[in-house]
């Protein structure tokens, strides 16, 4: 859905001579991702209203695409399943943020969050056999992964001692998310492999 839009907004600044041919693919692409980052911001937010908790939606989703953007992780087969799979996974989390808000969930949280964090900084980044990382690309991504990975420990860490929620359980489930992301990835990775060795 959403590439067939980006295609069709390239082929609209084409047609226009706004943009030349050997710039269409680039342009695709953008939009692409413009495209699909503000749906799912949308859709996250939505869900926020939807349980009555917006603000911890938001901050849900910003960190979890600052760590996914650099950190890698699962990439679903087709764009429909992608699609199906990031709002399911949104929805799951943004309902575990809301639960925390009725059940003190701050222990486990913080738990899960660490083994969660460990996870990350150990697999990061994660490329895939289509689009393999170069070692320099591969030093850089880790490099901004664990910076973003420390700013968003540091985000759980502070909020968990103040008792500021709107902030910890978004933060811990952005991580969690992510982790989650990172080892599916890592074995989808393998077996990608296995298979092309076979």
């Amino acid at each position: 859905m959403i590439s067939k839009l980006s295609e069709q907004l390239a082929k609209k600044l084409l047609k226009n001579s706004s943009i030349s041919e050997e710039e269409r693919e680039l342009y695709i692409y953008g939009f692409f991702m413009l495209l699909s980052h503000l749906m799912y911001l949308i859709l996250a937010s939505f869900f926020g209203l939807i349980l009555g908790c917006f603000a911890e939606s938001v901050v849900f989703y910003i960190s979890f695409q600052f760590i996914r953007r650099y950190a890698g992780g699962y990439h679903a087969s087709t764009e429909t399943r992608c699609e199906i799979m990031s709002a399911l996974s949104i929805l799951l989390c943004i309902s575990v943020i809301r639960l925390s808000k009725a059940v003190d969930l701050q222990a486990v949280l913080l738990a899960v969050t660490a083994v969660s964090a460990l996870s990350i900084f150990i697999l990061c980044p994660l490329d895939t056999p289509e689009k393999p990382l170069s070692d320099k690309e591969l030093k850089y991504f880790r490099k901004i992964s664990w910076l973003i990975l420390l700013v968003i420990s540091a985000a759980v860490i502070i909020s968990y001692f103040f008792n500021f929620n709107y902030v910890f359980a978004p933060c811990c489930m952005s991580l969690i998310l992510e982790s989650i992301l990172l080892v599916s990835g890592k074995i989808q990775k393998a077996v990608v492999l296995n298979k092309n060795i076979q």
